[in-house]
């Protein structure tokens, strides 16, 4: 695929659209004298932050409303503690569903809207990362540059050769991408590409490969110091160019993309259950790894890439836990729990009667009930289950269609039924 057409597929609309909001931060900061990549990044983060806090909130929201029903699920943990049998564990996976079906909720709230998020998030991330595709304003600089390259002989094994040498990895699989076309084929696009991800020093490297071609050396004078000042951020900071572990101000950004993402990933945990209910232990010990985990991964990508998606991480890390501690001190402090909850129900109260049961549910319903009785009619989901037993048993014969609640259900209540035969 070729970057500089733009992302394809699934995401291709998702990063048009950030490539336009992109773009109009550019013209709108480039109206007004400033010429600057990494202000634009910075607004551009918060501006789409902005667009997916509703989402935010709806996920905080659930995760709170989790929080605050912990005591209810903690009793049922301690109903069945040490009960091991299958019985037990699914009455005791009926009350839990019980209670996130009376609040309207459930273990995993929050997950599907995360799940939203992450083409936006990835889309986000891919727009950073090659802003020529989206920018005509800054994809411009570079065009001159590459048309000259494009009249040298044997252009692609120097760039290859070059790319290889100067380990510039952001830029290898366009470098693999314009090893496979054929030479008519070859655009300026392609080449825009690879040039895209060269740092000030690379730039200094790339010119005295060519110091005999006057026109390729008049475009890069004219058009690299306009590219570098693009990119120049505080402190002297060049956003093209990866931090590296060399002692620097550059290293500013992963350091502080990597705090933020710790303090962000600790104000986002609320209380756990107890630690003996062996999923609350397993849930436990996973979301504290990722505490640590999170951050140190933060760190390392941030350190090796280019430093303006270092400052995009790193920014939207900050503006996660600026949120995230508005709405902890919103939900502590102001916020009146009892109502919310309250209303809550009443949402959850006009769901269930219209009998909108989860699968899980329908399955541990249907499991419950044939464990029970072993044979009647039980309503799962508006469906008559007539007989969970044997043929053997009842000398019938009774067809299920195949992957239905049904279906399912028999299955269930053979294996009890294979299961106390053995313990007789």
């Amino acid at each position: 695929m070729v970057f500089l057409t733009a992302q394809g597929g699934f995401l291709g609309p998702f990063c048009w659209l950030l490539g336009k909001i992109l773009d109009l931060i550019y013209e709108g900061l480039a109206a007004v004298g400033i010429n600057n990549l990494a202000l634009c990044i910075i607004i551009f983060t918060l501006v789409v932050k902005l667009i997916l806090l509703p989402l935010t909130l709806k996920q905080q929201r659930g995760s709170k409303i989790n929080q605050y029903i912990q005591p209810e699920l903690q009793k049922i943990q301690k109903k069945y503690k040490n009960k091991t049998d299958q019985d037990s564990m699914l009455k005791q996976q009926q009350e839990t569903q019980a209670v996130y079906r009376k609040y309207g909720t459930s273990m995993t709230n929050g997950c599907l809207t995360s799940f939203i998020q992450l083409p936006i998030i990835y889309a986000l991330y891919r727009v950073i990362y090659n802003i020529p595709a989206y920018v005509p304003a800054i994809k411009d600089l570079y065009t001159p540059i590459a048309q000259q390259i494009l009249k040298v002989k044997d252009y692609v094994p120097t760039l290859s050769t070059f790319v290889t040498d100067n380990k510039i990895g952001t830029a290898s699989r366009a470098i693999k991408t314009l090893s496979n076309l054929d030479a008519n084929a070859v655009t300026d696009n392609n080449i825009i590409d690879i040039i895209s991800q060269f740092s000030m020093t690379q730039w200094e490297s790339f010119g005295k490969l060519f110091s005999d071609n006057t026109d390729l050396i008049h475009a890069i004078s004219v058009n690299v110091p306009q590219i570098n000042d693009l990119n120049r951020f505080i402190l002297g900071i060049n956003i093209s160019e990866a931090p590296g572990w060399k002692l620097s101000w550059a290293l500013i950004i992963p350091i502080t993309s990597a705090v933020f993402q710790f303090l962000s990933t600790k104000t986002m945990q609320m209380p756990q259950a107890e630690a003996s209910d062996p999923a609350t232990a397993q849930s436990a010990k996973m979301m504290k790894s990722m505490t640590y985990t999170m951050p140190i991964m933060s760190l390392i990508i941030c350190v090796s890439l280019p430093a303006g998606i270092g400052l995009y991480w790193s920014i939207s890390a900050l503006i996660t836990l600026l949120i995230q501690l508005a709405i902890n001190v919103y939900y502590d402090k102001f916020a009146d729990m009892d109502k919310i909850l309250e209303r809550q129900m009443e949402r959850a109260k006009k769901k269930n009667k219209k009998n909108k049961k989860s699968l899980m549910e329908r399955m541990l319903d249907a499991a419950g009930n044939a464990e029970a009785t072993g044979s009647s009619s039980n309503s799962v989901a508006g469906t008559s289950l007539k007989s969970y037993n044997s043929t053997a048993d009842n000398n019938t014969s009774t067809t299920y269609r195949k992957g239905s609640i049904a279906s399912k259900a028999n299955i269930m209540q053979q294996y009890n039924t294979s299961q106390k035969s053995k313990e007789e």
